[in-house]
């Protein structure tokens, strides 16, 4: 298959294509692997790529960065190929999880790359760092060229223009070095756009940049990598906002990028300053770092209940009653349609989800009968999907458990899991801080017991639940105003603390700063003022208030397709090419193919937009292997579309040609 690579050059370049993808990343590898196993495998099409990252491992993924960034999943735990529990319509292109690859046809590669000492010290249960992520995902972009019979060009480069083509061709890309590209079709593949400053930031760094005098710096939300902390000299104390993953890179490029260096000396870690690094104020609306990964897998826990899902799942079949407070309204096409609500039904049966997780496993685990707990939650969760109930039975299904299971630590609730600290109060910062400090330690050592493995089975239920509430999304079953307050605000932070919290080694680190001095707790229900002396930070466990003259927020801005700092959503939406949600951090709409819609609503079917800023896309681009994951199927399903929409450009070029 003929391959041609425009490294970025720059010239005048008129091109033409059946395919172009803006973005070359694993969500646009996703779908040249599903494109490469159809019947032809894209015979006789162009495809071109526009990406200023390498293709494959994309921005996030690229093999040039830090080696102090790693992954946030073990090597067993990711692969970008389907494999036998996906339902797809013919065989998809198989291949190794990223374990598997490090281990096999991988090595070579990561040894010529200067990472084979760092490969071979990764095991199953490893995190890897994300340069060797970035290969696997390159080895597997040479397999989707290999695998394709269609002709494909690369542009390291980035695509500033698009405007709508004269005559018989779709859209006319013009990429940053010059290069002109006709295609019929056009996909959107980006991940995580950049944004422009939110209110509150923007109002954060003008007030920065107006008191320079006074020595004031703000770093606005971004993907840590690429940020410049060169400005934060040595010793300043920082108020760092957010402990979740953004800041666990943050807080390594500043110290262990700094050149200190983390001695292991067994049970914990002791941080050598180089003495260059500042110290980091950090506080968050929870005030504790996002929940380590558990230290242990499936494999210590045999014949342990496997988790399903019980309710939630009777939803996507339309199984739900005719009770449940339902709204109505209207789905992505304007048909009509009935949402399911989210706070009367869909956030009840999540929470009950993984209450009845939790309680067969700690059942199981100490050898107690009592049917009659588990029944109850079933009760609860069928007065909520009948309409029977405003609540989810939590209080009642809690007194159940109290009545067979005698230690705390077996008890569940959500409420409690999802903000532990909220209760918090304290009489000064040190205490608060002493507090903060005790709940990190107290979550690593749960993360790494196998006597708490009831903690494994919620985990398999948050995914499943969580998972099976955005296929809702997807199919148009939630409204667009719960979905933005609610799955992408609630729920999604949830998820992310407990389920997609960092390595237990990051822990061990953070708590390792602290003890030097260099990491330091503010507290739950974390609120900032800025004024003329800095930015005053407060929280709700203590009455101190503490001011700083530099502040960072330690996370990613989140997705609005309005707010994206996007030249090329910028032009479509100029010219009605694209419709906003009616929504806070509104998002794009489209079909349920991917195709976009236009201002009127209309499906254009030579434009698809995928990632993050799309509203019922699926996000991800890899997932967890035997898993049946749907992303595979999603890619399956796009990647048909898309090459009828290839035949419908040719035949309409045809047609005009003749």
């Amino acid at each position: 298959m003929p391959v041609r690579e425009h490294p970025g050059q720059v010239g005048h370049s008129d091109q033409s294509a059946d395919l172009t993808f803006i973005g070359a990343g694993p969500k646009t590898l996703g779908i040249l692997l599903a494109l490469a196993a159809t019947e032809d495998a894209g015979a006789g099409l162009c495809i071109h790529l526009i990406d200023p990252f390498p293709p494959g491992a994309g921005r996030i993924w690229r093999t040039e960065q830090s080696p102090h960034l790693w992954m946030n999943s073990r090597t067993e735990d990711i692969t970008i190929f389907p494999d036998e529990s996906c339902r797809l319509v013919r065989p998809g292109i198989m291949g190794p999880t990223l374990h598997e690859w490090i281990h096999g046809s991988g090595r070579d590669r990561l040894t010529e790359a200067g990472l084979g000492a760092e490969a071979e010290a990764l095991d199953s249960q490893s995190f890897a760092g994300r340069r060797v992520q970035g290969h696997y995902l390159s080895a597997a972009f040479e397999l989707a060229l290999e695998r394709l019979a269609a002709e494909v060009h690369i542009h390291r480069a980035r695509a500033e223009a698009v405007v709508r083509g004269v005559g018989d061709r779709g859209f006319v890309v013009t990429t940053s070095t010059g290069a002109t590209i006709a295609t019929d079709v056009l996909v959107s593949a980006q991940g995580h756009l950049d944004m422009h400053p939110a209110a509150q930031e923007a109002v954060l760094a003008d007030h920065a940049t107006a008191s320079q005098g006074e020595g004031l710096y703000y770093q606005a939300p971004g993907y840590t990598a690429d940020l410049d902390f060169s400005g934060i000299p040595a010793a300043a104390e920082v108020l760092t906002r957010g402990l979740g993953l953004a800041f666990v890179d943050f807080m390594v490029m500043v110290t262990e990028g700094r050149g200190g260096e983390f001695v292991d000396e067994g049970e914990r870690l002791r941080y050598v300053p180089s003495g260059t690094e500042p110290v980091l104020w950090v506080g968050s609306s929870r005030g504790i770092s996002y929940s380590p990964k558990l230290g242990y897998s499936r494999a210590v826990i045999p014949g342990a209940p496997a988790v399903e899902l019980r309710y939630l799942d009777r939803l996507a079949d339309g199984a739900e009653s005719e009770g449940g407070d339902r709204r109505g309204g209207r789905d992505r096409l304007g048909e009509s349609s009935r949402f399911i609500d989210f706070t009367a039904v869909l956030g009840p049966l999540f929470e009950l989800e993984l209450t009845y997780a939790h309680y067969e496993h700690v059942l199981w685990k100490r050898g107690i009968d009592a049917p009659s707990l588990l029944e109850c939650i079933d009760e609860a969760a069928e007065r909520v999907r009948t309409g029977r109930s405003d609540a989810n039975g939590v209080e009642t299904i809690a007194g159940a458990a109290r009545e067979v299971i005698t230690d705390e630590a077996d008890l569940f609730e959500l409420a409690r899991i999802d903000r532990p600290l909220a209760d918090l109060r304290c009489d000064d910062l040190t205490a608060a801080e002493a507090s903060v400090r005790d709940h990190i330690a107290g979550a690593l050592e749960r993360s790494a017991d196998a006597h708490h493995s009831a903690d494994l089975a919620v985990f398999d239920a948050l995914v499943k639940a969580y998972v099976q509430i955005r296929m809702l999304v997807r199919e148009g079953r939630v409204s667009t105003d719960d979905r933005a307050e609610f799955v992408e605000g609630g729920l999604h932070s949830l998820f992310s603390f407990i389920g997609s919290g960092p390595p237990p080694e990051r822990v061990k680190q953070i708590l390792a700063l602290h003890e030097a001095g260099l990491v330091r707790f503010l507290g739950p229900g974390l609120s900032i003022e800025a004024h003329a002396a800095g930015f005053t930070a407060r929280s709700t466990a203590h009455p101190e208030a503490k001011t700083f003259t530099h502040l960072v927020d330690a996370r990613l801005a989140r997705q609005s397709a309005e707010n994206a700092a996007d030249p090329v959503f910028e032009a479509l939406r100029s010219e009605g090419r694209l419709q906003l949600e009616a929504a806070a951090h509104a998002k794009l709409r489209t079909d349920g193919a991917g195709r976009a819609l236009d201002a009127l609503g209309r499906v254009q079917e030579d434009l698809f937009l995928l990632g993050p800023a799309v509203s019922g896309s699926t996000a991800e681009a890899f997932s967890r292997p035997h898993t049946g994951a749907p992303v595979f199927a999603d890619n399956e399903r796009i990647a048909a579309t898309i090459l009828d929409s290839v035949a419908s450009g040719s035949a309409r070029r045809e047609l005009l040609a003749g």
